[in-house]
């Protein structure tokens, strides 16, 4: 099923209600950080199963190209082949496209989802069955992961605002591989001061790249290594 603009626009409000309304319960106490990101999840999942588009599946709301434009930076700071972890990986399509793109690129990747929401996950497995044993259900907040990847993928919005920085220190601790790189994004550039103080509280003083699409807007994805002295190596 595809929705049209106003029924899109209206998934997105409703949406967004679900999840102010979890933001509010935490910072009044009624909800810790694990029932805030439960919520989140089931707000964002819920709107998503509404169509079978998986531009839209993952979050996104524009054409082919776009998406492309929009989402191929994640793959800027992948520079071998390794293991790529996309948390948050929603029906699992980004994680299709950027396993083609790094190898446009001349890297191959092997590829794993987390993902909270329990219909996201069933939806992911049934979608890319050749993946299916490589996608997790699971909250980055308490997950613990059964290997590490050279390459982690996240966005700091997935926890709480007061728990952003423990996440871009937790990622590097326990997620990344030595040599590997924690990338986070793509982000707007209203929202990099924030996300590049996370990564200045975490010890870890990140890269950057960024790209302009062919509308104009400029996204950033933000990187660094375990020892992040080696980030630009």
């Amino acid at each position: 099923m595809d929705l049209d603009l106003t029924e899109r626009h209206k998934a997105k409000l409703h949406a967004q209600t679900l999840i102010d309304a979890a933001s509010s319960d935490l910072a009044r106490g009624i909800v810790d950080d694990i029932g805030w990101s439960r919520r989140v999840a089931d707000a964002l999942a819920s709107a998503y199963l509404l169509e079978d588009d998986p531009r839209w599946q993952s979050g996104f709301d524009g054409d082919s190209k776009l998406w492309r434009e929009a989402r191929e930076l994640v793959a800027a700071p992948v520079n071998k082949d390794g293991t790529f972890l996309d948390i948050g990986c929603a029906t699992g399509y980004l994680m299709e496209c950027l396993q083609v793109w790094a190898l446009e690129r001349g890297h191959s990747l092997i590829m794993y989802g987390l993902e909270l929401s329990p219909a996201l996950v069933a939806a992911a497995r049934q979608r890319t069955p050749a993946l299916a044993s490589h996608i997790f259900e699971g909250n980055v907040l308490d997950w613990v992961p059964p290997r590490r990847f050279t390459f982690v993928h996240t966005g700091l919005e997935y926890v709480p605002a007061s728990r952003q920085s423990w996440l871009v220190r937790h990622l590097l601790d326990v997620f990344v591989e030595p040599g590997g790189r924690l990338i986070v994004g793509p982000i707007t550039q209203a929202d990099l001061p924030v996300n590049r103080e996370a990564f200045q509280a975490a010890g870890a003083p990140p890269e950057a790249s960024e790209y302009t699409d062919y509308t104009g807007k400029t996204r950033y994805v933000l990187w660094c290594s375990p020892g992040y002295g080696d980030a630009a190596a």
